[in-house]
């Protein structure tokens, strides 16, 4: 009876949050659908070089900013997003470190969203840094976000979902930064 009791309670708690994530679904306007599904044909494609990418990532922000009239805030949140999608792939694509701090530099322009989309892009450029045995530049991005998240961390009023944010890229940036300081090439 026990275990019926704890399956009805999780599937419960699963409906509920697969509700309130099909409530956020239709809140996506048509544009970020046709975005998305734009940039996931493009991240997929295995047919693709990274060049092939990049100038397809490129075609897609130009269109979408045209889209986007008026509105800066969807222009700003295109151009930032197609930088970040052009840094992850050059991560994945493992370009030299030229490409990968030109990319760097036009994100760090553009700006970010978020804390956490700047810690998780930073993660990103720090392994480019490793993969391309730049351990030096690497370091200079990571060292500081540790102690960004030491800092917060240590609030004593912090809610749980921030703590819990920050000891889990705690964990994330030691160990990028322990590679680097090895000089292990990722």
């Amino acid at each position: 009876m026990d275990l019926y009791r704890c399956a009805e309670n999780f599937y419960e708690l699963w409906s509920q949050d697969t509700r309130r994530a099909l409530k956020m679904w239709r809140k996506l306007e048509p544009e970020e659908i046709a975005f998305i599904e734009r940039m996931n044909a493009v991240y997929l494609s295995e047919e693709l070089s990274f060049e092939e990418a990049v100038r397809e990532y490129r075609r897609i922000e130009a269109e979408f900013v045209e889209r986007a009239g008026d509105n800066e805030y969807h222009v700003v949140e295109t151009r930032r997003r197609i930088t970040e999608w052009l840094l992850d792939e050059a991560l994945r694509d493992e370009q030299p470190h030229e490409v990968c701090r030109e990319i760097w530099h036009e994100l760090l322009q553009r700006g970010f969203s978020g804390i956490e989309k700047r810690h998780s892009m930073s993660g990103i450029y720090a392994r480019c840094c490793q993969m391309n045995g730049e351990f030096e530049a690497g370091l200079a991005v990571i060292e500081p976000l540790i102690a960004e998240v030491e800092q917060g961390h240590a609030d004593p009023t912090l809610p749980p979902n921030p703590r819990a944010f920050y000891e889990q890229e705690l964990a994330i940036d030691r160990k990028i930064r322990d590679e680097l300081k090895a000089g292990i090439r990722g």
